[in-house]
């Protein structure tokens, strides 16, 4: 084992033991958590998996851990045309045989999701959080020519490093997964690089390393994808749809799903690495992140990013020079 060539990240969270695993942006972001959430179980890890959900949960749980988070069971009643992958995510993992433990954590300004997350840490007894980005944008720091879609990543983004600050033993870690995807939401990847040559700077890039597909929880990871997109084929994830075919080796304008017909997509192999940074200097690196803190709700966080995106002077797009 050539240990002294591992991206600095395995040894960064080596000796957690309670570990986080949500994802910020919503939607199938947990999905792209998946492989490193097998990967950390077979080290003998207690791993807890999050979401900033979508769903409209509040009738499902009568006692929720805090008001924007719940735990979400196989013994939920879902409707057939209702959005929630975190429940279906749930019930795969109940039928692998293993006890789910998956919370959904409300789509809310920073100071709700905070609560949240101080109520689900301390719940848990939890050591480490990773974030996941299904995509890049979250390494946006406000002054791009295009951001993305910024506004949940960045509440949890905020939320976390809050909390970070308030608990300095807490490790914290922003791991994006789906390098090229966030070129279908105008995002340009000439600053996705700058950033990581920032944090590298800083001493924050902890490193990249690529899924292949005889990784076993790999193979996990997509079980898992294809299970839910069965139960919700109205919804199959355009992200983890386009990172498991750059898993198995297509490139270029390779369409898996019919919900990307008529764009033009580039599946390359980039796609399947996780990129992995501290998330501390992350959040500081956003340029809004003071005029945050303080949200309450999504409106909250649209009216900042749009007040700050009039404030600044917008940098020139540039593109990949290869």
């Amino acid at each position: 084992m050539l240990t002294s060539l591992q991206p600095p990240f395995f040894s960064a969270i080596k000796d957690s033991r309670r570990v986080l695993i949500a994802g910020m942006g919503g939607g199938f972001d947990v999905f792209c958590g998946l492989p490193l959430y097998f990967a950390l179980r077979a080290e003998g890890m207690e791993v807890t998996l999050g979401n900033l959900s979508f769903s409209s949960f509040s009738p499902l749980a009568p006692h929720p851990l805090a008001p924007a988070l719940i735990e979400v069971t196989p013994e939920f009643r879902v409707s057939e045309s209702e959005y929630f992958p975190e429940y279906y995510l749930s019930c795969w993992l109940q039928a692998q045989g293993e006890t789910p433990h998956v919370f959904a954590l409300r789509k809310t300004g920073v100071q709700p999701l905070l609560a949240a997350y101080r109520a689900l840490v301390k719940h848990l007894s939890i050591d480490t959080i990773i974030l996941i980005d299904g995509g890049t944008d979250a390494l946006m720091r406000g002054d791009e020519a295009d951001l993305g879609t910024p506004h949940e990543d960045a509440v949890s983004l905020c939320a976390v490093y809050q909390l970070a600050e308030e608990r300095p033993e807490l490790k914290t870690y922003m791991v994006s997964l789906g390098f090229g995807i966030d070129h279908f939401h105008g995002v340009s990847h000439w600053n996705v690089l700058e950033a990581t040559a920032e944090l590298a700077r800083a001493g924050a890039y902890l490193g990249s390393f690529s899924l292949t597909p005889e990784q076993r929880p790999v193979q996990l990871y997509r079980a898992a994808c294809e299970a839910v997109f069965q139960q919700m084929p109205r919804h199959v994830s355009i992200v983890n749809s386009s990172i498991l075919s750059a898993i198995e080796g297509q490139y270029g304008d390779y369409h898996a799903t019919d919900r990307t017909r008529g764009s033009e997509l580039w599946i390359n192999p980039l796609m399947a690495q996780y990129w992995c940074y501290e998330l501390v200097p992350v959040a500081r690196r956003l340029q809004y992140r003071q005029a945050l803190m303080d949200t309450l709700t999504l409106s909250d966080v649209d009216k900042v990013i749009r007040r700050h995106r009039d404030s600044v002077n917008l940098r020139p797009r540039h593109t990949l020079p290869i």
